[in-house]
This record gives structure tokens, sequence and C-alpha cells, in this order.
């Protein structure tokens, strides 16, 4: 199975749980969301914030995804001090699917409800805008999460990322990478 086919059966899926109200919204991130943004480059997973309805908790989506879905979930345990602390992860052919919940993470839940419809491999999704993505790389910063930022970064408004990450506490990490595209 293909990223695209992957990517289409994952999305048939949280828009059958956005229509039975047990997920409220949901939003692309990570690296795939580029490819609404910028030129695509080569992934090997589908990223996808989610806020569930108010009525479950994130168990409940996991017993959801296991039982309704016959996925077989591995859940991330997060540490205390982690900004992540609900995420799961699955298979879809041979693609790894990332969900992440918004409990306690309010930039995810920002990130979801600022998002817009944009199409990517001919499906149209909610996908975080270019200066939400910006701040969610910031989080793990990777080699690949700087090269990113600095695509992105010539789509987004840097004023509004800026005050986005004062908002998130994010600044010194935005400055640290602002520096380094400075730099080359």
């Amino acid at each position: 199975m293909s990223i695209v086919d992957a990517f289409i059966k994952t999305i048939a899926v949280f828009d059958a749980l956005k229509d039975e109200k047990i997920i409220e919204d949901y939003a692309l991130i990570g690296g795939l969301a580029l490819s609404a943004w910028v030129r695509p480059r080569t992934t090997r997973d589908v990223d996808l914030a989610v806020i569930i309805s108010k009525q479950l908790k994130w168990p409940d989506l996991i017993s959801i995804m296991e039982t309704r879905f016959h996925k077989r979930i591995s859940i991330h345990k997060a540490t205390p001090r982690a900004t992540i602390k609900e995420k799961f992860s699955f298979i879809s052919g041979h693609f790894q699917v990332d969900i992440i919940g918004t409990g306690d993470f309010n930039l995810a839940a920002e990130a979801i409800k600022n998002a817009v419809v944009a199409e990517v491999f001919d499906k149209k999704i909610k996908v975080a805008t270019p200066e939400y993505l910006i701040l969610l790389k910031l989080l793990p910063l990777s080699n690949q999460d700087t090269l990113d930022i600095n695509m992105l970064a010539k789509k987004a408004d840097m004023g509004i990322v800026r005050n986005l990450a004062q908002k998130h506490f994010l600044l010194p990490k935005l400055e640290s990478v602002q520096s380094i595209r400075s730099k080359k």
C-alpha cells in the first residue's frame, strides 16, 4: 500500500469518527501537511492531531480504534514534563499513522481550530497552517524539523509565528532556529 492509499484510508476512518461524533475535529500535521504549503518531501508516516468528544476519554478512542477498526495500537507513554501527553500509533499498509491528542496540549487544539482546508493527494482535509506547523515542529526540533521550519518560514507570517511562540513559551527555540537560518 502506498502512502497515498494509507493516507486516504486513514482519512476515511477519521472522517467516520467525526461523523459519529467520537472526535470533534482533526487536522493533518507533520511531514505530509508540508505538502499543502511547500515542495513535498518524503515521509514515512501520517500525523494527525485530534480533539476527542467531551464525553470520551483518550483510552476510549484507543479502544475504538483497536476493536472497530482492528488496529493494533502502540501507545506512547509520556513523561511528566512531555508536551505531548496523548499519542498512539498504528500501521496502515506499510506506513505508520501517529495520532496526537489535544488533552493538556493547547497548541495542538489551536492548530486544529485554525487549520484550513487544503488538498493533499487530491483529498480535501484540514491542514495546520504554516504558522502552527512551525510551532509544532519546534517541539521535537530534529534536523529535519529545522529544514521544514526554514521552508515553511517562506510561507508563514513570521509576526504571527513570533506572537504564538511567545504565547506557548517557544520563543527561545524559535529564535535559535532563526539564528541557524541566518548563519547559513
